[in-house]
This record gives structure tokens, sequence and C-alpha cells, in this order.
């Protein structure tokens, strides 16, 4: 049994010495034959540059995981359109961080048969211009909405509504590192098609007959392109390490 050809441009020099020694040992049959499947996995990806010592390994962690859990029969070529983008923006980013984790799962989901029709080719630029929080918004609406109760003053002399304040929110602020942007993360999340933040209620506030300001009734959710981006790109166990 051989080494396939090339597997230097995608895995650390440790890993191949170690997979041809082992061909060598007396267990050599089952290791090298992981050895190669890891290999045949993350050729896959057929990434066009060399892989810089520091992102080998966590490559290298990453290859390991996606092999694990897709199946041999199921894999395939990874769209060059989705692989390139994903692995230029992962050499910046550390495993643990959750940018990188949206990036495995998009590739696990890329080079898996039953699971690439899900994937839009916009995902890996949609990942790339997310922060931390944004990720974790994502993750978090996934599984519930987040309900919003406000209201403003009404300015009869400039005809506006003004002095928003909020009675009750169900925001995840104390999941964020930077609550206090939670604004615009919206905004952006909004841009990006991924959310969408309508009021669904109003109420006017009266005071002597005469309407003083209004109450929102209002929810944050995923839009259906939403939906779909999280399926792919969220990690159903949520981020390691956050």
């Amino acid at each position: 049994m051989q080494i396939p050809d090339g597997i230097e441009k995608l895995l650390p020099a440790n890993v191949v010495e170690k997979a041809y020694d082992d061909l060598a040992s007396s267990p050599a049959r089952e290791v090298s034959k992981i050895a190669v499947d890891l290999v045949k996995t993350g050729r896959l990806f057929l990434a066009p540059f060399q892989l810089a010592a520091a992102f080998q390994d966590r490559f290298e962690r990453a290859v390991e995981r996606i092999r694990t859990r897709v199946p041999e029969d199921r894999r395939r070529e990874a769209p060059a359109e989705i692989a390139g983008p994903s692995l230029r923006q992962m050499q910046y980013l550390e495993d643990k961080n959750p940018l990188w984790q949206m990036f495995e799962e998009l590739l696990t989901c890329t080079v898996d048969s039953e699971a690439v029709s899900k994937v839009h080719p916009s995902f890996a630029q949609l990942i790339s211009q997310l922060s931390r929080d944004e990720a974790v918004i994502l993750f978090l609406l996934r599984a519930r909405e987040f309900k919003v109760i406000d209201k403003l003053s009404l300015n009869r002399r400039e005809n506006r509504f003004e002095n928003r304040s909020v009675e009750s929110s169900e925001l995840p602020n104390a999941e964020l590192w930077q609550p206090e942007q939670i604004s615009l993360y919206y905004s952006h999340l909004d841009s990006l098609s991924l959310v969408e933040w309508p009021v669904e209620k109003q109420d006017p506030i009266m005071s002597g007959g005469v309407q003083t300001g209004v109450r929102r009734h209002s929810t944050m959710r995923l839009t259906e392109f939403g939906r779909m981006f999280v399926a792919v790109c969220i990690p159903e166990e949520g981020f390691r390490g956050t």
C-alpha cells in the first residue's frame, strides 16, 4: 500500500513521515488505512495554495473530524468556489472560533453527496462577513425567536415617535461579547437577508383621550434563507469552546 502522492500539500510533514513509518510497523495495515482515508478526505478540498504550518495543524484536525462524519461512499469533491474561499478565510482563524466551526460545517456538507444540495455558493462569503456575536445570535435563533416589547413617545410638534424604551426583551444580551451592539448586529444580519425583526402589533398609548405614544410588539427571527444557512453552517450541538 502506498500513501497517495501530494499528501504534503495538505497535511503537515510530521504526519506524512509518521504515515510512512507506520507502513513498516507491525500494526501498519490498520494505521495506514486510517492515514490514507484521512488524506483522501483532505484532498477533496483541493486547496489551491500551500498551507501554512500553523494552519496545517488545525486543518488536519478538521479533516479528521470531517472524515469521521462523512462515510467514504458519500464523499465527493468539494466545489472550488466554496472550498477555496472557505480555506483562505480559515487560515486566519483559531479552530475554537465560531466562524472556523461554521466553515468546517460548510466544508463537511460540500463533500457529502447527501448534504451538498443544501449548500448555496454564497454561504462561504456570508460566514466571512460575520462577527462572533452574530454567529451566536444565528445559533440561538435556530431554536427560538426573540420577542421584544418597547414603547415610543409621540412628539406632536414634529409629528414623529422618539425616546424608545424597552419594556421586555428576550434578546440574548447575556450571551454576547458586546451586547450594546445588538442593533448593529441586527442591521448587518438583515442586510445579509439572514434575520428579520418585524413589528407585529402596535398599541396606541393614550392619556386624557390623546395619543401620547405607541407600544410595539416585535419578534426577531430567521428568514427562510437564514434557516437554510443556519441548517448548513451552524453546528447542531453549538460552538466548541464558547
